[in-house]
C-alpha cells in the first residue's frame, strides 16, 4: 500500500483500550454504550475522524480509518461500531449549507450523531424549512447523540414521485422506542425513533442526490472518497476486527483445552490446525483485497480525480467480501471451540452473536453481489447508495 497508517492514532485506541475492555459486560446489560466507554473515547479525539481539520476535526485518511476501528474491536466491538455510524452522518454534514455545518459541528466538532435510514420519514414543507415525522429503525448511538438525521419524503401533496431528502433532526425532538433486545451488538444502542412534527430548517437538510456541492469547510479529498467509499471503509473493518479476534481466541483455546473423549490438547488435532489455517487464509485475503482497494481509490483521489463508478462498484465488492468472509471465519472458530463456545460471556461465543448481528446491515449482506454484477455489466446499481 501507498497509503502510511497514523499509527499514533492506534496508540490512542490502545491507550483507552482498558477502559473499553472493561465496560464490555455493562454495556451488554445497558443495551448501549457506558458512559465511561463514550468519555474515553470522546477524550481521545477519535470521535472526529471524519471531522475537518478546518472545524477542529482530525480529517484522516480512509486506510487509517480502517485500521482504527479495527484496533477498537480488540476491546469493544460496540466501542468500534460508535467509531463508524456517528462519524458517517458527521461526514455527511460536507453536503449541508455552510450555515448547517457550523451549527452541528462549529461549537464542538466531537458532536454526536445518530441516524435511521429506513423507512424514510415524511418532510412536509413549511415556511423556513420542513415538519419531519415518522418511525425509524437502527439508530445507533441515538442515546447519546446530539443530533439525530434521518431520510425522508417530501410530502408536498403532488402525486408525483416524492423527492428524498436528508434532515438532522435535534435529539430533544425525537423520541426513542426501547426496542433493541437483540442477539448481538447489543451494546450500539440502535433503538428506534418516533418524530411527530419536529421541524428542521433549510440549512439543516440535503437532496438525497449523487449531485453534490460540498461545504466550503469540507474542500479536503476525504470529502471527494464518497459516502459508498467512507461506508466501506468503516462498517466492513468491524467486521474483519472481529473475525481477527474470533481467531486468535480459538487458537488460545486450543494450546490449553482437551477436547472431550481425547487424551491430546486441540491445536494437535489435524482438525482444528486445518479450522485455523482456512480462517487465516479467509481473512487475510478479504482483509488484503478490502485495504488495497481502499489504498488504491484514496491514491487515485489524491490525485485529484473523482471516484469512478467502477471504483464504486469495487468499493462495494471489496466491502461485501469483508463481511461474508469475515462472517464465514467466525462460524468456523466457533465450531473449532466446541462447548467452551456456547456460554455465555467467553469471547468466541460474543464474537459468534455480534458477527450474526452485524451481517445484517442491508450494506453489505449477500445480495450486494448482486448489485456488483450488475454494474460490473454496465447496468445501472439495484442499491442507490452506492452512487452517493
Amino acid at each position: 500500500m501507498k497509503t502510511d497508517i497514523d499509527i499514533s492514532l492506534l496508540e490512542r485506541v490502545r491507550t483507552i483500550g482498558p477502559v473499553l475492555k472493561a465496560n464490555v459486560a455493562e454495556g451488554e446489560r445497558l443495551r448501549r454504550l457506558p458512559q465511561e466507554s463514550l468519555d474515553a473515547l470522546s477524550g481521545s479525539g477519535l470521535l472526529t475522524m471524519l471531522t475537518p481539520a478546518s472545524m477542529g476535526g482530525l480529517e484522516v485518511d480512509p486506510v487509517s480509518y480502517a485500521s482504527v476501528i479495527e484496533e477498537a474491536v480488540k476491546f469493544d466491538p460496540a466501542a468500534a461500531w460508535t467509531l463508524t455510524n456517528p462519524l458517517l452522518w458527521a461526514f455527511f454534514c460536507s453536503r449541508l449549507p455552510d450555515q448547517g455545518a457550523e451549527e452541528l459541528l462549529g461549537e464542538d466538532p466531537r458532536a454526536l450523531f445518530a441516524a435511521s435510514i429506513t423507512p424514510p420519514m415524511k418532510a412536509k414543507p413549511v415556511e423556513g424549512g420542513y415538519r419531519i415525522s415518522g418511525d425509524g429503525r437502527f439508530a445507533s448511538n441515538c442515546h447519546h447523540a446530539n443530533w439525530i438525521a434521518a431520510a425522508c419524503l417530501i410530502d408536498d401533496g403532488s402525486a408525483l414521485p416524492s423527492q428524498p431528502i436528508w434532515a438532522y433532526i435535534a435529539r430533544e425532538d425525537c423520541e426513542i422506542l426501547d426496542t433493541w433486545d437483540v442477539l448481538g451488538m447489543r451494546a450500539t444502542g440502535s433503538d428506534d425513533i418516533r418524530v411527530d412534527g419536529a421541524f428542521v430548517p433549510a440549512h439543516r437538510v440535503f437532496p438525497f442526490t449523487p449531485e453534490i456541492e460540498f461545504g466550503s469547510r469540507f474542500q479536503g479529498p476525504l470529502y471527494r472518497f464518497t459516502f459508498i467509499g467512507i461506508v466501506a471503509t468503516a462498517l466492513p473493518a468491524v467486521m474483519l476486527g472481529i473475525a481477527r479476534v474470533a481467531i486468535d481466541e480459538a487458537a488460545e483455546l486450543a494450546r490449553d483445552k482437551t477436547a472431550t473423549g481425547s487424551s491430546s490438547v486441540l491445536w494437535m488435532s489435524p482438525a482444528a490446525q486445518s479450522h485455523i489455517g482456512q480462517g487465516e487464509a479467509a481473512l487475510r485475503a478479504a482483509r488484503a483485497l478490502m485495504f488495497q482497494t481502499l489504498d488504491d481509490v484514496w491514491q487515485w483521489v489524491l490525485s485529484g480525480r473523482d471516484v469512478t463508478t467502477a471504483q464504486r462498484a469495487d468499493l462495494l465488492l471489496a466491502a461485501t467480501n469483508a463481511s461474508e468472509s469475515s462472517v464465514r471465519v467466525v462460524e468456523r472458530m466457533h465450531t473449532m471451540a466446541g462447548t467452551t463456545g456456547i456460554y455465555s460471556g467467553n469471547t468466541i461465543e460474543r464474537c459468534f452473536r455480534d458477527i450474526q448481528v452485524a451481517r445484517q446491515h442491508r450494506f453489505y449482506t449477500e445480495s450486494r453481489y448482486e448489485t456488483f454484477g450488475r454494474m460490473y455489466f454496465g447496468m445501472e446499481p439495484d442499491y442507490g447508495l452506492v452512487m452517493l
